[in-house]
């Protein structure tokens, strides 16, 4: 199914990401899995319902091994706001992240999973 209008809406007028992952979560979003080679996005709602946006762009090539020093730091340079969201997926691709998954409800964490490693934090909201 394709995305609903209130979760296009919460990335129209997003100012960070925490401000991202409180709109998702008022907009009905219980989890979400991104990959970062092709950009697609799933989202799983409360009501059960799944979404899927797909990405039009050209795939991004993945770091064969993944590197948890330099995903914390395009994770905290995107937090800060030095790199916008398709600088923060570049980093996270260099990093050798392949997926990341954000749960919202219950448990507000995000954990980022490459070949050999993974980082799990909280989302700040």
């Amino acid at each position: 199914m394709p995305i609903p209008d209130n979760i296009k809406a919460a990335y129209a007028s997003v100012k960070s990401y925490p401000d991202l992952a409180a709109k998702l979560i008022n907009a009905g979003v219980q989890s979400y899995t991104v990959d970062v080679a092709s950009g697609t996005t799933v989202y799983r709602l409360m009501d059960g319902s799944v979404h899927f946006n797909t990405n039009t762009n050209e795939p991004r090539v993945i770091a064969k091994k993944f590197d948890e020093a330099l995903t914390i730091q395009t994770i905290r340079d995107n937090q800060q706001g030095k790199t916008d969201y398709p600088g923060f997926m570049n980093g996270i691709a260099d990093a050798g992240v392949r997926f990341y998954e954000a749960s919202l409800n219950p448990n507000k964490k995000i954990i980022y999973i490459g070949s050999g490693g993974f980082y799990e934090e909280a989302i700040p909201v």
